[in-house]
């Protein structure tokens, strides 16, 4: 590639491109493509690739233990689970509708799985999501108290299109836990201001 040119690219910030050049220059000449079609080859590398940097960002961001998919997901295992429930949970609409979903059952029944599912279908489609347990919820709660940084705490979580609270229930909480998670799912009108659009 010539020098100047990968330069002026850098420049631009199409490291994508720069990335896909050769190849797609080999692939234009061997099928004669239009400087056009090149051209569009060339732009949807480049989105691509961001799209996946942007992804990879917000999954950091998340803060999720791992990456699921409900394609790996178990459904013989226990055929009550309302698999249609589910897949529809999984398009995220019910984010862009501000409705909350609360997912039960005893250990082992794969809600981690469905939690931590729904949350990269929500990243994928362009939502910014944060995953912690209720433990460590309470947790940051007791620090933020402990440093009068609560409203900034409640500010942070609010500022996600998604904060999925896993195991609720699940280990004994300090008793102003349950004052702490209802300001996360009813926040205040002022925390909801602070938001922004």
């Amino acid at each position: 590639m010539n020098p100047d040119l990968e330069r002026q690219l850098r420049h631009l910030r199409l490291s994508g491109v720069i990335q896909a050049l050769p190849v797609r220059n080999q692939e234009a000449i061997s099928n004669n493509l239009a400087y056009v079609e090149f051209l569009e080859l060339l732009v949807q590398d480049e989105l691509e690739r961001r799209r996946q940097l942007l992804f990879q960002r917000r999954l950091k961001q998340a803060q999720l233990p791992q990456v699921k998919s409900l394609d790996t997901f178990d459904w013989s295992f226990n055929p009550q689970i309302p698999k249609p429930l589910i897949l529809d949970l999984a398009t995220c609409r019910f984010v862009a509708d501000h409705t909350g979903i609360l997912i039960l059952g005893p250990p082992g029944t794969g809600k981690s799985h469905v939690a931590i599912s729904i949350a990269c279908s929500a990243i994928e489609a362009g939502y910014t999501v944060l995953y912690r347990s209720a433990f460590d919820l309470a947790q940051d709660f007791a620090e933020a108290s402990a440093t009068d940084s609560r409203k900034q705490l409640v500010q942070q979580l609010l500022r996600s299109d998604l904060l999925i609270i896993e195991d609720l229930g699940m280990r004994q909480l300090p008793s102003t836990a349950a004052e702490d998670l209802l300001e996360c799912v009813y926040p205040s009108t002022a925390d909801i201001q602070d938001r922004g659009p």
